[in-house]
């Protein structure tokens, strides 16, 4: 008797189990596939599952098939994906369609593509009250791989902190994901602007050498010798100008109510003397209504001033006004970016005859309502108590 040959039972073929948010997903790039951008695959796909499903139904008669296969091909090295390639490969060569090998020699359109799509990701934050600001960089290296750099930096105190190295493209976006988390908003932007950013930094920083400036002392000759400096601020190249008489007290006011500008105040060690005169004059005897002691007040503020903001400080707080103005036109809102903008145009001007700078005054008037609230609360008199009557300080 002739034994009966045993069947072998037929290997099921990968499935992948996708969620009904990925089921969504495939059903949307199968139907608009001539609008996948293989420079983003990763991106539009979000997961190897919807990648192997994607290759396995896409139709191969499709113009733009071999394109996103090669793109899936080197962005997902999954097995279940690579094999699922392998198999529509085989299939299109079949069909007599001639598919570029990832370790040809000479340029594919995908891989002129691919060296097209690694540009730099570069993102800067707005400048806090200090003069801090964060800052993420990642520049693509050849072959492949990223050099990183990232940390806080002051336009007066150099590098606080910056780290760099160097990562894979698939650790880059973990490291960026993370970032990203943990500060916001954050605004893209070029090279060159970043890199006239950290050298205006570095220019400041003095001769000291610390951990965070020799870590961006080892990205620095990458960084400029990939670009340029700026040679203007980055905003101009968006808005041109911006009249500083269009600079209404109301105007001032909506522009250091806004988010961004919240830690904008003098700092409590450079106000404290003119707080303690402010005090004085409240207090003596000497001015009897409240009409002397408000003109003494307004006059002790402007010629504070002049002390508060030399030159050097009027140019400082100028700069952070026009970056201010960037980010604003970065986030879509370029009303605060004109706002900015403006504030910063009256900076250049010299104080006249007739009054102090009104954003200068402004913004010490804010910071000196916002010290003499915090000490009133600080003090927490009783609900009805004389002390609790006390005038607050209003200043024009």
């Amino acid at each position: 008797m002739s034994k009966k040959k045993t069947q072998k039972k037929k290997k099921a073929p990968d499935k992948p189990l996708l969620s009904a948010e990925e089921e969504i997903r495939l059903k949307t790039l199968l139907e608009n596939l001539q609008d996948i951008d293989p420079t983003k695959i990763e991106e539009q796909i979000q997961s190897s599952e919807v990648a192997q499903a994607l290759v396995k139904k896409m139709p191969l008669e499709h113009p733009n098939t071999v394109t996103i296969l090669a793109s899936i091909r080197e962005a997902f090295d999954q097995k279940s994906v690579q094999k699922e390639i392998k198999r529509a490969l085989f299939k299109l060569e079949r069909k007599g369609v001639r598919i570029p090998e990832a370790d040809q020699p000479e340029k594919t359109p995908f891989e002129i593509q691919k060296t097209e799509s690694a540009e730099p990701n570069i993102y800067v934050g707005p400048i806090d009250g200090s003069g801090g600001r964060v800052l993420f960089m990642a520049l693509p290296r050849v072959p492949k791989g990223y050099d990183i750099g990232m940390g806080l930096v002051n336009d007066e105190e150099g590098f606080l902190e910056f780290v760099s190295g160097t990562y894979s493209k698939k650790q880059m976006k973990e490291v960026k994901t993370l970032f990203f988390e943990k500060v916001s908003p954050l605004v893209e932007t070029s090279l060159s602007h970043a890199a006239t950013i950290l050298e205006g930094i570095h220019g400041q920083a003095g001769s000291g050498r610390t951990d965070a400036t020799n870590n961006y002392l080892q990205l620095r000759p990458l960084i400029l010798n990939k670009t340029s400096l700026l040679e203007r601020p980055a905003i101009y190249d968006f808005i041109s100008s911006e009249d500083p008489d269009s600079l209404t007290d109301s105007r001032i006011k909506k522009l250091l109510n806004h988010k961004i500008l919240e830690t904008w105040v003098v700092p409590p060690e450079e106000i404290r003397p003119l707080m303690e005169e402010i005090q004085k004059t409240e207090e003596s005897p000497i001015f009897i209504s409240q009409t002397q002691k408000f003109d003494r007040v307004n006059e002790i503020i402007e010629k504070a001033l002049d002390k508060l903001y030399p030159e050097s400080k009027r140019a400082l707080l100028k700069n952070r006004l026009e970056e201010t103005a960037y980010v604003f036109f970065k986030l879509e809102d370029e009303e605060y970016a004109r706002l900015s903008l403006a504030a910063a145009r009256s900076i250049e001007k010299k104080d006249s005859i007739l009054g102090v700078n009104p954003f200068l005054k402004a913004l010490l008037q804010r910071t000196l309502d916002l010290y003499f609230k915090s000490i009133k609360e600080m003090e927490q008199p009783k609900e009805g108590s004389e002390e609790d009557a006390s005038p607050t300080l209003i200043l024009p």
